[in-house]
């Protein structure tokens, strides 16, 4: 990314999915709206990181910036709610019902992250190991036991699929 049109063609692209990634990430659309416009920010003040690769590598760096700034956002929330009375719970997020996205809120941020990418956009594990900067196997692990964990949640409180 070298240009002004670079970066919008990157924000075309991008958007949709990183807002929907950083949504359920937060639990908050107005929280991941923010968090998209500060990855396209920190994406053009760091440009001269991205090196070749093509598509995939720059959809893995995308996404590598908003991981980081997600868990940022829940650090600093959690600092914030340490020093506050509590608020009532953030809007339901939209297209995930809610006992999903409970039951998505009880794993660990990557765990959370690894499910969300791998399920709603559908990425491999070298994609994976490229944004979160961990061997494939390990990651492969992770979200074997974060997926089960969710299922067990998910059964555990009645939620049926149609398979």
């Amino acid at each position: 990314m070298q240009t002004e049109q670079d970066l919008e063609k990157l924000v075309r692209a991008y958007t949709p999915p990183l807002l929907r990634y950083c949504t359920a990430l937060l639990g908050s659309e107005a929280d991941a709206q923010d968090a998209v416009q500060t990855t396209f920010v920190k994406a053009w003040l760091h440009r001269h990181r991205l090196r070749g690769g093509g598509q995939d590598n720059e959809r893995a760096w995308l996404y590598r910036i908003a991981y980081r700034t997600a868990l940022d956002m829940l650090r600093a929330a959690r600092r914030a709610e340490q020093r506050k009375a509590p608020e009532p719970p953030p809007p339901p997020d939209p297209g995930i019902r809610e006992s999903l996205r409970d039951a998505l809120r009880t794993l660990e941020p990557l765990d959370r992250a690894l499910v969300l990418e791998r399920v709603l956009d559908g990425m491999d594990y070298a994609t994976l190991a490229k944004i979160h900067h961990r061997p494939e196997s390990y990651l492969r692990t992770r979200y074997h036991r974060a997926k089960g964990k969710l299922a067990a949640l998910l059964e555990k409180e009645g939620f049926c699929h149609d398979t």
